[in-house]
């Protein structure tokens, strides 16, 4: 086999790559933070989905939890809307359900409502009586995650994602 040799330039360009401190590198710490603003319902049969800062008490929890209601899986519709900033857009726009374990449907189970604290401020987050509401002041695309406060057979707490894209007026 043929040794390669490395031509000079490149040999200079790696030798001061070596050189440089780690801090002249890009860092990597980014972290994403997700913080709840408010709690969810799926629909029931006769009731549409409901959302607001706090809609369930400590005892439904508990209730639903020794009847051992189990989510398995969270499905929410439309996955991505859009709008434009200034525009008011609702969770309780979406078609929200939780399903058990042998997909059998969840009526008015509880999800917890988190968005990303770096779009906090550009979402205009407004809480309805009934609902929870944005109405972004940028353009982007925001994410708002609806997790079940109950958990799945394995322990796991299951959820759903939805995306805003907000466009310029």
């Amino acid at each position: 086999m043929r040794e390669r040799k490395v031509k000079p330039r490149v040999a200079a360009v790696l030798a001061l790559l070596a050189l440089l401190p780690t801090s002249a590198l890009p860092q990597t710490g980014f972290q994403i933070v997700w913080v709840v603003v408010g709690e969810a319902s799926t629909s029931n049969r006769s009731d549409p989905p409901r959302a607001g800062r706090r809609l369930f008490d400590g005892g439904e929890l508990a209730s639903m939890s020794l009847k051992n209601v189990r989510v398995t899986s969270v499905e929410v519709a439309p996955v991505v809307s859009e709008i434009r900033v200034g525009d008011e857009w609702c969770l309780s726009s979406l078609r929200m359900h939780a399903f058990g374990p042998q997909r059998e449907p969840i009526p008015a189970a509880p999800l917890s409502v988190s968005v990303r604290q770096d779009h906090r401020e550009h979402i205009g987050l407004q809480h309805a009586p009934k609902d929870i509401c944005l109405r972004p002041v940028k353009a982007g695309e925001y994410s708002v995650r609806l997790t079940s406060l109950l958990p799945a057979p394995d322990g796991s707490m299951r959820g759903a994602q939805v995306f805003l894209r907000v466009a310029e007026q």
